[in-house]
């Protein structure tokens, strides 16, 4: 990825960024359990500044050392440790499950083994482990006043890689990270959020944002009110159902066999 240069501004990424996300927006591929009720694909969302490109992390984490690898694609799915490393990442812990589909049409979809997905997020403070990520690092929380600092996690991975089975299962845990600012001036900050690159054969690459809700998520009421807001999510490009298709619900496990986290589901449905 290119290197940003001293005047890289989030800020200026973002707002001139909606021109491009236009562009793609009306291309749609994968869905929530909303999505799945009104027969939707995954709206498609930006890139962002800080995809993981060899280079760009502050901390190299690379925990295949098949160097033919790009960094990028050389972490496992559980994004909450480090091998060799003690602690666990801060921050509530999350696992998203679902399939990777293609929609054939007809209301028809077939799971996608094989396919190549790339999740990567911030902190639970709000920080990505990249170089272009040096602005506002500390700033006011805009509803209690309390100070809040985007530090980097030292026992969090920051990204990782799943392949879909047989069936185009795929699963990742990490945390809910943490909301920051792109406009003080505006009051924009950006919610919480997972990013995502889906890759499968002879189908167009699928990237994307998901976002969280649940009463059981901390903060859920603020979170909500950030996702109203957000000039990503709330692109007036994308219709209201395609939104909430983004928007994923987080609970706990109703089977009792994941009790260390809460689960979201989502299955991504690709188009060609």
């Amino acid at each position: 990825m290119e290197k940003k240069s001293s005047s890289f501004s989030r800020r200026n990424f973002f707002k001139t960024s909606f021109g491009t996300l236009g562009a793609v927006s009306g291309t749609l591929a994968a869905k929530s359990v909303f999505g799945q009720a009104l027969n939707l694909e995954t709206p498609r969302q930006t890139l962002g500044p800080f995809f993981p490109d060899d280079g760009d992390p502050v901390k190299e984490i690379r925990e295949n050392l098949d160097f033919r690898l790009p960094i990028s694609e050389a972490n496992d799915n559980d994004l909450t440790f480090l091998n060799g490393h003690k602690g666990k990442a801060q921050g509530q812990i999350v696992y998203l499950k679902g399939k990777v589909l293609l929609n054939k049409g007809n209301g028809t979809r077939e799971p996608q083994p094989g396919a190549v997905i790339i999740m990567w997020n911030a902190s639970a403070s709000g920080r990505y482990n990249h170089r272009g990520d040096t602005e506002t690092t500390r700033f006011k929380h805009p509803k209690t006043g309390k100070l809040i600092e985007r530090t980097h996690d030292e026992n969090f991975q920051y990204w990782g890689r799943c392949i879909t089975d047989k069936q185009g299962n795929y699963w990742f845990k990490t945390i809910v990270p943490g909301f920051y600012p792109v406009d003080l001036e505006d009051g924009w900050y950006r919610p919480p959020h997972l990013h995502f690159m889906v890759t499968a054969p002879a189908i167009p690459q699928l990237v994307t944002q998901l976002y969280f809700k649940g009463n059981q998520v901390i903060d859920n009421d603020f979170i909500q009110e950030l996702n109203a807001k957000d000039g990503i999510l709330r692109s007036g490009r994308l219709k209201a159902e395609e939104q909430e298709n983004l928007v994923v619900k987080y609970q706990k496990d109703t089977t009792g066999k994941i009790t260390d986290g809460l689960v979201g589901n989502y299955d991504f449905v690709l188009s060609l």
